[in-house]
C-alpha cells in the first residue's frame, strides 16, 4: 500500500464524517464549515493514531493499514 492510496483513503474519512454534520452545526447554530471541519479532523485523527500505533516496529503491512481504518465512516 502506498502513500497516495492512504492519503485518499483518509480523504474519504474525512468526507464521509464531516458531510453528515453539517445538519448538526446548522442545528446547533454552529457554522456548517466548523462543525464539519472538527468531525473530519477528529475521524482522521483517530486514524492516524491507530497507523502511528502499528508503526512501532518501523513498517506498516497493507493488512495494519487496514485494520487502522476498520470502523471509520
Amino acid at each position: 500500500m502506498n502513500m497516495r492510496e492512504v492519503l485518499t483513503r483518509l480523504g474519504a474519512v474525512f468526507a464521509a464524517t464531516a458531510v453528515p454534520n453539517l445538519g448538526v452545526g446548522a442545528a446547533l447554530d454552529i457554522a456548517a464549515w466548523k462543525s464539519a471541519t472538527m468531525a473530519g479532523v477528529v475521524a482522521v485523527l483517530a486514524v492516524l493514531q491507530r497507523l502511528a500505533a502499528a508503526y512501532r516496529d518501523g513498517k506498516l503491512t497493507a493488512a495494519e493499514v487496514d485494520d487502522a481504518f476498520d470502523g471509520t465512516a
